[in-house]
């Protein structure tokens, strides 16, 4: 019997939206295997599709994800690779493995956009920090709990999180594993928009989207890659950083396209050159 996708990928009728689907409701979106070697192919394929403008990652669940199957992180995933949990192996293994995954979310030139509906928690938690935006619905709500396991979030949760809200609320929710709801959330800093209802999370979520549309496309993915990069950066060479950016975007045809349409008061039709 063919096992349905765990992630599941579907294209807007103009090829320039795709959605990635987490699509194990019965484990609750667990993270395990699948998801993560899935997750890849469907991002690794998507970086070579230049008509993809906008990715948004969504849940076929009620919930957006519990986090890691302890069954993975015990080393019973039967669909996994053997993993090494000791010392230096593990070490290896995360960065080269499980925590690049996530990072393909990061070193994309499109757009990332979490659209979470309902419980978020561990690794799902830390899925979601690894986009560029997150929206979601007030019924939604964040946990890490590692430590309540003996361990810390590993794939990215305190070292993102501690760099979109500030380093007291990261300890709060890494360390203590504080439960916080999407208003608390959004007031942190690492929500972009709350919505009542999901139809309004559709409609926040859209209204990005389109203003991700109008802008181009070049300015967009080597932006994204600039101030991703800033954080570990000091104002000079941020500084040197935008210049050399814009010395490549100044010369593209794009650039052009923008400036010619600004002053005849028209929509661009960005070429993405």
């Amino acid at each position: 019997m063919v096992q349905e996708p765990k992630v599941l990928l579907e294209m807007d009728d103009t090829g320039q939206i795709a959605t990635l689907w987490l699509n194990r409701p019965e484990k609750m979106n667990a993270l395990n295997w699948a998801i993560f070697s899935q997750l890849a192919d469907h991002l690794d394929a998507l970086s070579f599709n230049k008509k993809v403008r906008v990715i948004l990652l969504k849940s076929k669940a009620k919930v957006f994800s519990a986090g890691i199957d302890l069954k993975f992180l015990a080393g019973q995933d039967p669909t996994a690779p053997k993993f090494d949990f000791t010392g230096s192996p593990f070490r290896y293994g995360m960065k080269t493995t499980l925590q690049n995954i996530f990072t393909k979310i990061a070193t994309l030139e499109i757009p990332v956009i979490a659209v979470i509906d309902g419980i978020c928690y561990g690794s799902g938690f830390e899925l979601a920090l690894a986009c560029d935006f997150r929206y979601a619905t007030t019924q939604s709500t964040f946990q890490m709990k590692e430590s309540y396991l003996g361990i810390i979030p590993d794939l990215g949760g305190s070292t993102r999180l501690s760099r979109l809200v500030n380093v007291s609320h990261t300890k709060e929710l890494c360390l203590a594993g504080r439960l916080v709801n999407a208003i608390e959330g959004f007031r942190m800093g690492f929500l972009n928009g709350v919505a009542n209802t999901p139809e309004d999370l559709e409609g926040d979520v859209n209204s990005m989207v389109q203003s991700l549309l109008r802008a181009a496309p070049l300015a967009v993915g080597m932006g994204k890659r600039m101030i991703d990069a800033l954080y570990t950066e000091s104002c000079a060479e941020g500084l040197d950083r935008e210049a050399m950016v814009n010395s490549v975007l100044i010369n593209t045809k794009d650039f052009k396209i923008g400036v010619a349409s600004f002053f005849d008061k028209e929509d661009p039709k960005w070429r993405g050159k």
